[in-house]
């Protein structure tokens, strides 16, 4: 399997903007991803989104590599639910989709832009026909200097 923030223990910062199909509404956002290695060759991370002025979110992925370039995906979020989903790897992309047709479907990509920083980009319909479209990078997070 390619070597992917997905797949290396660590924490990952990132920002971007959300846009909305019913509303002109544009919301900036902050995340932070941290991974981490189960005994069971899966990964658990968890994923906090904070709205700028607003809300923050807590999603938990639990990653499973199926092949050298799958993996399936599970996100559990304690106000949508749990949603199973399945994922590719490229050498420079990593991406994942959600389809359960009339409640929850989207997907996301994220490519490779630097050694420690990907680009991200994400689509998610809602069970009322709006689209969320997501924006943002995401980058490693440095210790501190000595």
């Amino acid at each position: 399997m390619v070597a992917h923030f997905l797949f290396e223990p660590g924490e990952w910062l990132g920002a971007g903007q959300v846009t909305f199909t019913m509303s002109p509404d544009l919301l900036y956002f902050r995340t932070k991803w941290s991974v981490a290695k189960q005994e069971d060759a899966t990964f658990l991370c968890s994923q906090t989104v904070e709205i700028i002025g607003g809300d923050s979110m807590l999603n938990v992925f639990s990653i499973s590599p199926t092949s050298e370039r799958t993996f399936g995906i599970v996100l559990s979020n304690e106000v949508l639910g749990e949603f199973i989903g399945t994922g590719v790897v490229e050498p420079e992309i990593v991406a994942w989709e959600f389809r359960d047709m009339g409640t929850f479907e989207g997907y996301e990509v994220y490519e490779r832009t630097q050694e420690d920083e990907y680009s991200m980009h994400a689509e998610y319909l809602s069970s009322d026909g709006a689209r969320t479209m997501i924006r943002g990078k995401i980058w490693r997070k440095k210790g501190l200097p000595i």
